[in-house]
Parts: structure tokens; C-alpha cells; sequence
């Protein structure tokens, strides 16, 4: 069996940053503190007006966009989302070309942006589930991220996976509840991050009082 891809830490010149393929022509780069794509790479960058929601759009380049995903089947399109601790999720579909990028926090994990995104696409071109693929970005570990107790009783009453509960506080386990969501329709090759926002020198952490994003670009290359 062939091994599955991974992200893979790329260094140059001082500059450090990570890089993930689907295939030879789709490419997820993923910024760090030492390394901004929409200053590093070249064409033209489009990206959200973000506002913690499920909001999901066509990619457009006449337009600036508000919601929290985006998708294209064009080549050359650069989409870009940014990051402080909350979930990047890169969707792609092999057959259809279809490459997608979700900015998933709470809000938007309550709100189920990834089934709304996968059920928008089964609506609108017919694809199966279980061919798309999803490579998550850097986001905060759950010990580093406590929540408040309506948070905790809304997706443990949702059964939304993640939550947890220690000592009487509330934590919720981005990673896992996102990867449960999209498990449960049939979705097999998730690629995880082998960093955390919080604990990792590499990126900015909300939690930590930076107020600079992690950027995170998908493109399919022409």
C-alpha cells in the first residue's frame, strides 16, 4: 500500500513553513510566524471577510466574499483563510477537481461548516462523500482551550464529538470534533497536523495574545 501524504516542514533562508499535495498539482501551504504565503508566493490571492460562521461561497475574483469556506474548480486560483487557533480544513475531490478551504472555530464547528460544505456539494454537482479528502491545518490543542459551560452543553447536547469536561472546566478538542463530523460521512483520508498553535513556537496563538494570523493558501496549479 502506498503511503499516505504528509504535511512536510519546508526551511530556507530562515523562513519556515509547511507544504501539503494532494497530487503533483495541488498544493496547501501553510504560513507560519516566519513565513506569510501572501508575501512569499506569487499570482493573485483570494480570500474572506471571516466571520466565525458556516458561511460557504463560489471563489470569485470580483468580489470580496464574507463567510468562513470557499471553493473552486479553477486552476491558478489562490485561496487563502487565516488562523490563530481555530481549524484550517482543506477539502479536495480527485475526480471532480474541486478544492475547498474552511476556517473552523467553535462557532463554526457548532454551526457543522464541514457537513454543510459537503452536503452543498452533494447538492450541487452530485459527489460522493467518501472520495473527497481533508488535510487539517494548525490549531490549538484542547488542554489549551477551555471553554465556557453553554459551549460544552451545546455540542455535548448536539453530540458533536470534542467536548470534555475536567475538574469542572470545559475543553473542546477542535481536531477530533471536526474529524468526527466528517467521519461520519464515509470520509477516510484526513491528513492532521503534526503541530499545535499554542504549544508550537512556529505560530501565532490567539490564546497566547498574538494578533497575527497564520495563513493558509490552497491552489490548483495550472
Amino acid at each position: 500500500m502506498a503511503e499516505l501524504p504528509k504535511w512536510q516542514k519546508k526551511t530556507k533562508n530562515k523562513k519556515i513553513w509547511y507544504e501539503f499535495s494532494f497530487n503533483p498539482k495541488v498544493k496547501i501551504f501553510q504560513g507560519t510566524r516566519y513565513f506569510n504565503p501572501l508575501c512569499e508566493l506569487n499570482g493573485e490571492f483570494m480570500d474572506l471577510i471571516q466571520i466565525h460562521s458556516s458561511v460557504i461561497h463560489k471563489a470569485r475574483k470580483d468580489i470580496k466574499l464574507v463567510g468562513d469556506g470557499f471553493f473552486t474548480d479553477k486552476k491558478g486560483f489562490n485561496l487563502s483563510i487565516r488562523t490563530a487557533d481555530c481549524l484550517p480544513m482543506i477539502f479536495y475531490h480527485p475526480k471532480e477537481e474541486i478544492l475547498a478551504l474552511l476556517h473552523a472555530g467553535w462557532k463554526g464547528t457548532a454551526l457543522l461548516i464541514a457537513k454543510k460544505f459537503l452536503l452543498n456539494m452533494k447538492e450541487l454537482y452530485n459527489l460522493e462523500f467518501k472520495d473527497w479528502e481533508v488535510a487539517l491545518g494548525p490549531c490549538i490543542d484542547f488542554l489549551n482551550y477551555e471553554v465556557g459551560k453553554r459551549v460544552f452543553e451545546f455540542f455535548d447536547k448536539f453530540n458533536i464529538d470534542g467536548i470534555k469536561k475536567k475538574n469542572d472546566r470545559y475543553f473542546l478538542d477542535l481536531e477530533e470534533a471536526n474529524i468526527g463530523i466528517i467521519k461520519k460521512y464515509g470520509i477516510v483520508k484526513i491528513y492532521p497536523f503534526p503541530e499545535k498553535t499554542y504549544t508550537s513556537k512556529l505560530f501565532y496563538s490567539y490564546r497566547k495574545g498574538d494578533t497575527e494570523r497564520n495563513i493558509t493558501v490552497g491552489v490548483i496549479e495550472s
